[in-house]
């Protein structure tokens, strides 16, 4: 009983927050979170806060190692993802019409405000740096209509993960890139089941309530079927120098794909 309580809770405070009211009261929130955990043993690449420990999120006060971002409240993948773009693509130098599939606030917050940048997010709910609700399986953009996409965990939701892919591939401009992150195993096939579909269930398969799939070694023939050209970047390939300073993981592997 207080598991439901406490999830329409979460939902209604949620809400709440994706509404353009919230940018007076989370940011300086976050900011006073943030001072709690001020240090030099970390950094945080996403907002560049340098902290003494990762936590549990959100306003947690619990320390967790290779957790989130006590001020922006990215996670490790964040952080991973956005050193990548920082350090493999033209993102913070070229000017580009980016397109944000489920935008991630740790990253969107930024993103939003690059003057080299239009961007674009879509979701299929409306909230915080959503301009459009769409399902990527049916994009209404005009194909080649995007110079880069962001696509982190994502299209281990989506039913028909082919068909999104496609779409995101239809939508990018001919020599775009598009960088893809999901999980995966890579000691197996990709595991699915349609007939799989209480929450119950997806969780005790899937490994989240929310996921259709795990997906595995065979990822990259799923985009390369799509057209694109596939760069696997391994989280374990991380100089762990980086992994420490970050708080990386090495789970967190990046797909770099290009249409040429």
């Amino acid at each position: 009983m207080k598991r439901a309580k406490y999830g329409k809770l979460h939902r209604l405070l949620s809400n709440f927050a994706s509404r353009p009211i919230h940018r007076w009261w989370v940011e300086p929130a976050m900011i006073c979170h943030a001072l709690l955990f001020v240090g030099n043993k970390f950094v945080c690449p996403c907002c560049g806060w340098r902290l003494r420990a990762f936590t549990h999120g959100g306003a947690s006060l619990k320390v967790r190692p290779s957790g989130y971002c006590p001020r922006c409240n990215s996670k490790a993948r964040h952080r991973r993802d956005w050193l990548f773009l920082k350090e493999s693509t033209n993102l913070f130098v070229d000017r580009l019409c980016l397109l944000h599939v489920s935008p991630k606030y740790a990253l969107s917050r930024r993103l939003v405000k690059m003057p080299n940048i239009h961007f674009v997010g879509i979701d299929l709910e409306k909230r915080t740096h959503v301009a459009y609700q769409i399902d990527i399986t049916k994009i209404p953009f005009e194909s080649e209509s995007f110079d880069a996409i962001i696509c982190i965990h994502v299209l281990e939701h989506v039913e028909n993960d082919r068909k999104a892919i496609g779409e995101l591939f239809r939508v990018l401009k001919k020599g775009g890139w598009a960088l893809f992150t999901v999980p995966i195993d890579f000691g197996r096939a990709t595991y699915e089941n349609p007939s799989i579909v209480s929450p119950e269930e997806r969780k005790k398969h899937f490994g989240e309530e929310q996921h259709v799939r795990v997906y595995g070694l065979d990822f990259t023939e799923r985009l390369k079927a799509c057209g694109f050209e596939v760069h696997l970047d391994r989280g374990e390939d991380v100089a762990v120098e980086n992994k420490e300073k970050y708080g990386l993981l090495d789970d967190e592997n990046v797909f770099y794909c290009t249409k040429t």
